[in-house]
């Protein structure tokens, strides 16, 4: 099996990365591809997890329209999450039982990605009892919401980095009430390129999973995939 891999997506729509997800999973369980870390953004969308709450949605049908926001329902755990512009989602196609990960070593690893990228920064951040994923002080900055099946994870962590926001206005993220965001940006005070931040968590994925993660391109996926990639295109 070849060594894990990373592929940066760019800019892709939620719902064509979350088949996309399920067919490398699909393939993962198989032994047809190695453990795989999947960069992206995505447009405006909410996506709601198995334990999400139709309330914790604070705008109308109508007006999500209005302001270009689909809505998506997962296999994830959790609530209602927003992502956009401005704000890194990596899903890691892992195969935890094989390298024996338990679920909440796994969770608590994807926390530790976003806590040392943070650092790196100069962002001092802990996890909260409240809930998963990361916080600098009460509020939150980074999240993780992960299924597993045959013993095979997707879906991941999301990390703010310059988003708007006034999306997460609209929302009670991750079903909490009177919580409220913030960004690498905002507390820096200054733009963060997200390639920057990019390399910072492909570095720690390497460092908390002990692995080396080579990069493919589309071209690479297209050509070594074991089904047919038709979504798949340069960004």
């Amino acid at each position: 099996m070849p060594n894990p891999m990373v592929w940066d997506l760019g800019t892709k729509e939620y719902s064509t990365c979350l088949q996309l997800q399920r067919d490398i999973h699909s393939a993962r369980v198989k032994d047809l591809l190695p453990d795989t870390l999947l960069l992206v953004e995505h447009p405006h969308v909410l996506t709601f997890g198995r334990r999400a709450h139709e309330e914790n949605v604070l705008v109308s049908e109508s007006a999500l329209q209005q302001m270009g926001i689909t809505c998506v329902h997962v296999e994830r755990g959790g609530d209602v999450t927003y992502h956009g512009p401005g704000q890194l989602i990596a899903y890691p196609i892992f195969a935890l039982e094989k390298n024996g990960i338990a679920i909440l070593d796994f969770v608590e690893r994807l926390e530790e990605v976003m806590i040392r990228v943070l650092k790196d920064c100069g962002i001092e951040s802990e996890r909260n009892e409240r809930n998963r994923g990361v916080w600098v002080g009460d509020k939150k900055i980074g999240f993780v919401g992960i299924a597993v099946q045959k013993g095979i994870s997707f879906h991941g962590l999301a990390l703010n980095v310059n988003p708007e926001f006034s999306f997460f206005q609209i929302i009670h993220p991750c079903g909490l009430k009177n919580v409220q965001v913030d960004s690498i940006a905002n507390l820096l005070g200054k733009e963060v390129p997200l390639a920057r931040i990019k390399d910072l968590v492909i570095f720690h994925f390497q460092e908390i999973f002990d692995i080396i993660l080579d990069p493919w391109t589309a071209n690479d996926f297209r050509t070594k995939a074991p089904f047919p990639a038709s979504s798949v295109q340069p960004h």
